[in-house]
């Protein structure tokens, strides 16, 4: 009995080892270094915590826009993170107009940086204001300074929300309500992860050990029996 108990958690350990190098892995895939989609509408969820040491500011928009003008517009990131060789990254969610800029690209319905600019905190580009001058331009930007470590660890982010109305525009001019908390998407979808690999991982071994138990049981039983039997 002592061996098999050995050897359940011989097996226990070597699984919980395997996890371990999972969850390692998960969280060095999870960086995007070259931009990101629509997993980050909501926040960096890539990269550490939302930190309100983290400043994230847009220049250049007008207080009302004047129809297809353009606008150069400065997005600028300040953290107390130490600048290194890879510094930093957006997500641009905007409802009117169009934005376009050197090594910016749209992806999954907003504007996020490539690996070309990602070496910087401060981003330029053009936003060319729509057609109609009626309507509410709203600009949701996440924005995130990072340490180098090519992980997430260490990294933090913070958000802003902008509203520019045109100059016909007669409704309300509220910003959009930010939606990103301190518990990142990430660190839940990786928990969830966790607990059911965890879960996968103990019940064979729990099911091994109960049969092994009702096995040596039984054996026992047979053996008494036999016992009683010859004498």
């Amino acid at each position: 009995f002592n061996i098999q108990v050995k050897w359940l958690v011989r097996v226990f350990m070597r699984r919980v080892l395997a996890l371990l190098i999972l969850l390692s892995m998960l969280g060095q895939i999870q960086a995007s270094p070259n931009g990101i989609g629509d997993v980050a509408d909501d926040g960096c969820v890539c990269h550490g915590g939302i930190d309100d040491t983290v400043s994230v500011i847009l220049d250049g928009l007008p207080d009302e826009y004047n129809s297809s003008e353009e606008y150069n517009i400065t997005l600028t990131i300040k953290s107390e993170i130490e600048v290194n060789e890879v510094q930093g990254g957006f997500r641009i969610l905007i409802s009117e107009g169009e934005i376009i800029g050197d090594g910016w690209q749209y992806i999954e319905g907003g504007y996020t940086h490539t690996d070309e600019v990602n070496d910087r905190r401060v981003w330029n580009a053009v936003w060319i204001a729509p057609a109609e001058n009626d309507a509410l331009a709203t600009f949701v930007i996440h924005g995130n300074t990072v340490n180098g470590n090519n992980e997430v660890s260490g990294d933090e982010w913070n958000s802003l929300s902008i509203a520019v109305p045109g100059t016909e525009y007669t409704g309300d001019k509220s910003a959009p309500e930010l939606t990103n908390s301190s518990i990142k998407s990430s660190q839940i979808i990786v928990a969830v992860l966790a607990a059911i690999i965890l879960i996968v991982l103990t019940v064979p071994v729990i099911r091994d050990s109960l049969g092994g138990n009702t096995e040596n049981k039984s054996n026992e039983e047979d053996f008494e029996f036999k016992k009683n039997k010859n004498v």
